[in-house]
């Protein structure tokens, strides 16, 4: 009996291994004109992979002019921390692999492992700690090389750092696969302004307004970009905005008083002196204010 089944297991596996290999044959051509590289997917996932390969090469060549005299000296320490965060790859994956076990509890998970970095990363960076902050952010990528944090914070460290080429490509990445925000658009208005193209930096101060209204900053950037171009009426709305959402700040509160005086409204002006004069502690610059204001009435 045992053999009889064991010979019909053996012609029925016959029998589908031959009606495979004739779907092959007969469909031998579409196979042979299929290209992962075609499919949109593998085409993104390739250019986010060459993005941080790209930016672990510029770290260990010394090609970043900041971080030549750092790769020097810490050469060896390069590369074993790129092995180092290989095998951390490897652990995580153990602790994936052990997640069905009653004790995998224990072992951290990928978005803990990410939080943490992210934090480490932002730290690093308020204490000017540049190449080691951007380590933490390729760090993160190489666990997901989707995460648009990581991206925003190596794009960020470039820009402080005034590398500007290497800022624009990680900023306009992110506007490119659609996971730009309100940081990604005052950034890209940043580079813009390096490169004096002012009618680039307004469309992206506008950007960032429209993604993050409520934040006083983003309105007061654009104010500050009206008003340094001249453009006091264009200015007011984003000036008065950003006093109304953030009423204890000086800087926003001359911002608008700024406009009122170019614009020669004396008595609005002089309201919003009045505003300025219980926040801001420099009577020198008050006694400029209140003189300009005068100034208007006399006119």
């Amino acid at each position: 009996m045992s053999q009889i089944l064991f010979w019909i297991a053996v012609g029925i596996a016959t029998i589908c291994f031959a009606v495979i290999l004739f779907l092959v044959y007969k469909h031998w051509h579409e196979i042979r004109l299929l290209d992962p590289d075609s499919i949109k997917e593998e085409k993104e996932k390739q250019r986010r992979d060459e993005l941080v390969k790209e930016r672990f090469k510029r770290i260990q060549s010394g090609k970043v002019e900041p971080f030549k005299t750092l790769y020097r000296r810490f050469v060896f320490s390069s590369k074993t921390a790129f092995h180092r965060s290989y095998l951390k790859l490897i652990n995580l994956n153990r602790f994936y692999e052990q997640a069905k076990h009653p004790f995998a509890k224990v072992a951290p998970s990928q978005d803990e492992r990410v939080k943490l970095l992210l934090d480490e990363a932002r730290s690093l960076a308020r204490d000017l700690k540049w190449a080691d902050a951007e380590k933490r952010y390729l760090e993160i990528l190489l666990m997901d090389n989707r995460n648009s944090e990581a991206y925003k914070g190596i794009g960020l460290i470039y820009l402080k750092q005034k590398m500007m080429p290497q800022a624009k490509e990680t900023f306009e990445y992110l506007l490119k696969v659609k996971q730009a925000d309100d940081i990604v658009y005052a950034s890209l208005a940043d580079i813009a302004g390096f490169d004096k193209d002012k009618r680039q930096e307004e469309a992206y101060r506008i950007k960032a307004v429209q993604a993050r209204p409520r934040l006083a900053n983003r309105q007061a950037e654009l104010a500050k970009f009206y008003i340094d171009n001249g453009a006091y009426k264009e200015a007011w709305p984003s000036a008065k905005r950003a006093t109304d959402l953030d009423p204890k700040s000086a800087k926003y509160q001359e911002l608008a008083l700024e406009c009122l005086i170019e614009l020669g409204e004396a008595v609005d002006a002089k309201r919003q002196y009045d505003k300025l004069r219980l926040i801001l502690d420099d009577q020198p610059k008050l006694a400029k204010y209140k003189q300009r204001i005068e100034n208007i009435k006399n006119a």
